[in-house]
């Protein structure tokens, strides 16, 4: 299997490879051990850390080599209303040590998803106001030791970039995914754009990988996998939902749906909303599998 070297971490980075694992859902797994309807999961860092420490143990035991902070909130305002701003900075510092926590060797990534700021949220405002709200949490997180950053759940390429200049700003490699609607068996970014175009968009601002999140995996995802392996040098990134509570794929079926994709070369996988540990065991057997299509 291929080294996972390409996300540009210097030392346990060497110890990955690709197709490389990442982890599961962490906002769906804190509903289910108790975390209100409506409250954010960031909430749980100051007062129930162990239960996010937990989530990201269960994550690493299933194989998980790369967990993501329970940070996704903290460029959005939505997150002021709750926790103060001033100590958003010592959220940061507390959820990558929860990550860092769950086992040795893996890569932490401080994680931020959209401000809810842009269409279809949000009015929008100047990019520059994008890029100093997604500033402080990076810098945060910089600053508390993550091994690399990752941006998600975008949905306005405008934000994306701005999100992109504010990580690449700390000199730490940065992941960038979006959520793209299904339409007519394909995916396609807001405007009925063609998602290869966004994630080459990001590759040309500096992306160490790009790709999609919080889709469904199947025939609309495999063909972006195809397109995508063709067209971009980065490495591509897949973490797809099995669905919301009530309607979720049992683990052994999202694997399965996962398989086109991953032999097309996806080099990161793991899941989104309603994935639990379950699902990255069955996803690690289905990379096994996978893995000599991806060899080289």
């Amino acid at each position: 299997m291929a080294s996972i070297r390409f996300l540009g971490v210097t030392g346990k980075s060497a110890a990955l490879h690709a197709p490389a694992l990442l982890d599961g859902a962490m906002g769906t797994a804190l509903l289910d051990r108790g975390l209100e309807p409506g409250a954010l999961p960031e909430e749980w860092i100051f007062s129930r850390p162990e239960e996010i420490a937990a989530v990201h143990a269960a994550h690493a035991a299933a194989g998980a080599r790369v967990l993501l902070t329970c940070t996704f909130s903290c460029a959005a305002p939505r997150l002021e209303a709750r926790i103060d701003p001033a100590r958003i900075g010592a959220l940061c510092g507390w959820a990558e040590r929860l990550a860092r926590s769950a086992s040795r060797g893996v890569l932490v990534a401080g994680a931020v998803g959209p401000t809810g700021l842009t269409p279809p949220f949000g009015p929008g405002v100047p990019s520059a106001e994008l890029e100093a709200r997604y500033a402080r949490p990076l810098e945060a997180l910089a600053a508390a030791g993550v091994d690399l950053l990752w941006i998600e759940s975008q949905h306005d390429r405008a934000e994306a970039l701005a999100a992109l200049r504010a990580a690449r700003a700390t000199g730490l490699p940065a992941v960038v995914t979006f959520t793209f609607r299904e339409e007519r068996g394909r995916l396609v970014a807001p405007g009925g754009a063609d998602p290869v175009a966004w994630l080459a968009a990001v590759e040309a601002a500096g992306a160490a990988a790009a790709g999609v999140n919080c889709v469904f995996p199947g025939p609309s995802l495999d063909d972006l996998a195809q397109r995508a392996v063709a067209w971009l040098a980065i490495p591509l990134v897949v973490k797809p939902s099995p669905g919301l509570p009530g309607a979720v794929l049992p683990p052994d079926a999202f694997a399965r749906a996962l398989e086109p994709a991953l032999r097309a070369g996806v080099r990161l996988a793991g899941g989104c909303c309603g994935s639990g540990a379950a699902h990255l065991a069955a996803l690690a057997a289905a990379i096994a599998r996978a893995a000599p299509d991806q060899a080289g």
